[in-house]
């Protein structure tokens, strides 16, 4: 194979993946009066500009009489709310995976001295509210309303909650109606806190979203957030795990002037988005997505959630894998058979490219021998040894690089599965044979230590002895990191490197 023939295929498939995103998978545009983010940092004291301000001042110092909780039923999940701080207490999701049925929570109660840490809690300034009454619920068809009135010396404070059944939407209304002609108040700071899962603490990775320019979200791992640092106007203003997002959505009234994070504990990250001073009846209504990266409940709330997982030019391979996945699942109810059967697909496609590849190996190892004995023929007639080398090339032709192709494709294609298998919440909990959850590593190691046995029987054929060290030592590296790998991604690595073995023998056995 010429250059030519290495080079075409390439770009064959670069334009077949710019094609695939921009006509399947086009980018959102931005919604009208989207603002451009700001990020700054504020300052530690007030001479220069408002600093940001983490801190509650509770006014309510005796608990109160009772404190009444409502659960809220929907299709993914159940909610329960409670009149301390008018918050969310609790937030479990409905789960199901093969055939089990289980439930995963985000948001937990707290202790009373944690009052702070409550999800959806609204801070003035000074004088904070906490104790609350329920005083009106409502059920629809599509949805279920809360609302939580407080009223104090400064004002009446009244949050209404609408839970969407069908989604993962959260919209809350805050409306604050002042008592005094003089400004008391100040500004109000909604906090929610980052999706924690303690089964996950010491693997979940929890980050930072904010809407960048035009709708793009930037994300920043938790030990790189500064605390200092806010952002003005967002769009989208949050923080995401392993599978789960907490993020405002949607600030039709412009509530959020500021937008910043506050860290605590050892994995514990809170979002505070600052509104407007008060300085009369004033209303607005934020919306929320609270719920798993699912790419269908993602796109159903905030089309822009989408790019958490799917983003850049690898992103519509990445979002094709997850739905072929998805549909293979219909048939086989098993990700780990959907793993195999994948692996086997994929490996199918490339079955091509491969023999052509061997094919080119081949014909270099017998043109390099060629070369080696007209080499030794002249070795005392230089310049004869380089006219017969020469002739033998215009002969047969160079193999030149397609017997890097086959690695050439894989690159991509590996890339985007591992996104799909290392970070899909499908295969969390997803069992196959002895492994218990194919979202985590393998608990008996027997996945690595499979792979680097076929990958040192895959090279065994070959009949140089520094080639066998060189592979054996590759085959040993591949192994020590699949050791820190979820399953789902060192059973597809496995299938692959035995699919190659077979292949070999198969080859050797009826060439």
């Amino acid at each position: 194979m010429n250059m030519r023939e290495f080079i075409v295929p390439l770009i064959v498939a670069l334009i077949g993946t710019w094609a695939i995103q921009y006509f399947f998978f086009p980018k959102q545009s931005p919604q009208e009066g989207v603002r451009t983010v700001q990020p700054f940092i504020a300052p530690t004291g007030v001479q220069e500009a408002k600093p940001l301000n983490t801190e509650i001042d509770f006014i309510d110092i005796k608990k109160a009489e009772y404190s009444e909780s409502t659960e809220v039923e929907t299709e993914n999940a159940t909610l329960v709310f409670s009149t301390d701080g008018a918050s969310l207490d609790r937030l479990e999701f409905k789960r199901k995976t093969d055939g089990k049925s289980y439930t995963i929570d985000t948001v937990f109660p707290v202790q009373e001295e944690n009052r702070e840490n409550r999800c959806f809690l609204v801070a003035f300034d000074q004088k904070t509210p906490y104790y609350f009454k329920l005083i009106n619920r409502q059920e629809l068809p599509e949805t279920t309303v809360l609302s939580y009135q407080v009223e104090t010396e400064d004002g009446i404070l009244t949050k209404t909650f609408t839970v969407y059944k069908q989604s993962y939407k959260i919209d809350l209304d805050v409306k604050i109606v002042p008592k005094k002609s003089e400004n008391t108040i100040g500004s109000m700071r909604i906090f929610f806190p980052a999706p924690l899962m303690p089964e996950l603490e010491n693997t979940d990775v929890i980050s930072s979203i904010v809407a960048g320019d035009q709708g793009t979200i930037k994300s920043t791992l938790r030990s790189k957030v500064n605390v200092h640092q806010g952002w003005i106007l967002p769009t989208l203003f949050g923080t995401q795990s392993r599978y789960f997002v907490h993020a405002m959505v949607q600030d039709s009234q412009l509530f959020c002037q500021r937008a910043y994070y506050k860290l605590f504990d050892k994995t514990c990250m809170t979002s505070i988005l600052e509104g407007p001073k008060v300085e009369k009846e004033s209303s607005w209504k934020l919306s929320f997505y609270f719920g798993p990266k699912e790419l269908h409940a993602l796109v159903k709330v905030d089309p822009r959630l989408e790019s958490l997982d799917y983003s850049g030019l690898l992103g519509p391979i990445a979002k094709w894998f997850m739905m072929f996945m998805k549909w293979l699942y219909s048939f086989l109810h098993n990700y780990g058979l959907v793993i195999i059967v994948l692996a086997i697909f994929i490996k199918l496609i490339l079955l091509p490219f491969t023999i052509k590849a061997e094919a080119s190996n081949k014909k270099q190892m017998e043109l390099q021998k060629k070369i080696q004995y007209i080499k030794h023929r002249y070795k005392d007639d230089p310049e004869r040894s380089k006219q017969e080398q020469a002739e033998l090339i215009a002969k047969h032709g160079m193999p030149g690089l397609s017997s890097c192709l086959p690695l050439l494709l894989q690159l991509p294609i590996f890339y985007a599965l591992s996104r799909v298998l290392s970070g899909s919440i499908d295969l969390y909990h997803a069992s196959f044979l002895w492994i218990p959850d194919l979202a985590v590593r393998d608990p008996w190691y027997i996945l690595p230590i499979l792979t680097s046995l076929s990958m040192i029987g895959m090279m065994r054929s070959t009949g140089d002895s520094r080639q066998q060290i060189s592979s054996i030592a590759m085959a040993i590296f591949i192994g020590i990191v699949s050791l820190n790998l979820s399953s789902g991604l060192a059973l597809y690595i496995f299938v692959t490197t035995f699919l190659g073995v077979a292949q070999t023998f198969i080859q050797k056995r009826f060439a």
